[in-house]
């Protein structure tokens, strides 16, 4: 995270100007681990629309968490059928 010593103030990466000084005071910040940002010339635009982004892989982990989810709701609809059935 940038730093600001004399604001005494962290700030966004996207906050501070391309020359990297701070938006408020105007001085140099101390950039951290931060990268600058950098401007990438992209291909033009294909006729048909705008271009799309390749898509980000969903995580294991995230997926883990869906079928645990999954197999936790399957349980307890199970549990709920069991219930219902036992009154009758």
């Amino acid at each position: 995270m940038p730093w600001c010593v004399p604001c005494d103030r962290f700030l966004s990466p996207s906050t501070v100007h391309a020359d990297g000084t701070c938006p408020s005071c105007g001085r140099v910040v101390d950039p951290g681990r931060a990268h600058r940002a950098t401007v990438v010339d992209s291909p033009p635009a294909p006729a048909g629309g705008p271009v799309e982004e390749p898509a980000v892989p969903v995580p294991w982990h995230l997926k883990l968490l869906l079928v645990a989810l999954a197999v936790y709701l399957a349980y307890r609809a199970y549990q709920g059928v069991a219930w219902v059935v036992s009154l009758l």
